[in-house]
């Protein structure tokens, strides 16, 4: 049986692959009655990592915690919008999730476009990395058991920081979540949003993809695809698990989510629904051990 009620599964399908602004709200609005309430964890606000307005953080701990594996958030957005603390629900029940797991959780913004474009949002990420390695203590974490989840345009962002060769962030954290998110760009496939911080450049668009730069990296990654993602945000994650197979000699761990779509995988988190949760504690488990 399924641990998604039974009105919110009809929903979802109901409403079928997609990534539209309605769709975020529609599923954020039936899945945070479904948050499960959680107590004793600290939460520090709108922290600094940078000098541009969007450069902040939420902390999630449990008080006295040290030396915790800390896990990294970075959310969607369509590359020119989302934010790391939405709303009351949205997401908090990430970090606080994570934090009643002994964990240290930071939920972080980024630049956007059209202020920006590539690499900006990567950079930004290596930039709260060194951040939190370098105040990991502080923070009451371990800067050698770091893992970097992303979601959608997160994701995105999470994969080239990790990926690519200028950055290299595969030799800073133990560990990476990529969750239906966009590692290559065609020219078949450039949406407006996309275009708008990749550029529109076909020359450029090897260079600019994550996926061509996996081969000759070491970092562990979990994927996952949602049940209802649109196609173009589902594909790229099988590409990802190829050229991860080729790098590896091995298939990574890749999750297909049924019955969520592309934003209520996220928005699961802390509910009774664990087929998400409980894989990504495994894997952050095995990364930070």
């Amino acid at each position: 049986m399924s641990p998604m009620p039974e009105e919110i599964r009809r929903a979802l399908k109901e409403m079928g692959p997609g990534a539209t602004l309605e769709m975020n709200l529609a599923s954020k609005a039936m899945f945070a009655p479904l948050i499960l309430p959680i107590e004793g964890v600290v939460e520090q606000l709108d922290q600094p990592y940078g000098q541009h307005p969007r450069h902040q953080f939420d902390l999630y701990a449990k008080p006295g915690v040290t030396g915790a594996p800390i896990v990294i958030y970075i959310p969607g957005g369509g590359f020119s919008g989302g934010d790391k603390r939405q709303d009351q629900a949205f997401f908090g029940n990430l970090g606080r999730f994570f934090a009643s797991k002994g964990m240290v959780c930071i939920t972080a913004n980024y630049r956007l476009s059209p202020e920006v474009s590539w690499p900006a949002g990567s950079q930004d990420v290596a930039a709260l990395v060194a951040h939190v390695k370098a105040n990991a203590a502080r923070l009451g974490g371990d800067a050698n058991r770091i893992v970097i989840f992303g979601h959608s345009a997160g994701a995105a962002h999470v994969a080239s920081y990790v990926f690519d060769p200028d950055l290299r962030g595969h030799e800073e954290v133990a560990g990476a979540i990529l969750a239906s998110g966009l590692y290559v760009l065609r020219r078949e496939e450039m949406r407006p949003n996309v275009a708008l911080y990749f550029g529109e450049d076909e020359a450029t668009f090897e260079r600019r993809s994550a996926l061509s730069h996996v081969a000759g990296t070491k970092v562990p990654v979990l994927l996952s695809v949602a049940e209802f993602d649109p196609v173009s945000l589902a594909t790229p994650t099988f590409e990802m698990a190829i050229a991860l197979t080729k790098r590896d000699g091995a298939p990574p761990p890749l999750l297909r989510l049924d019955e969520h779509n592309h934003f209520s995988c996220i928005c699961g988190i802390g509910t009774k629904d664990e087929r998400f949760s409980g894989a990504l504690l495994d894997f952050i488990a095995k990364c930070t051990a």
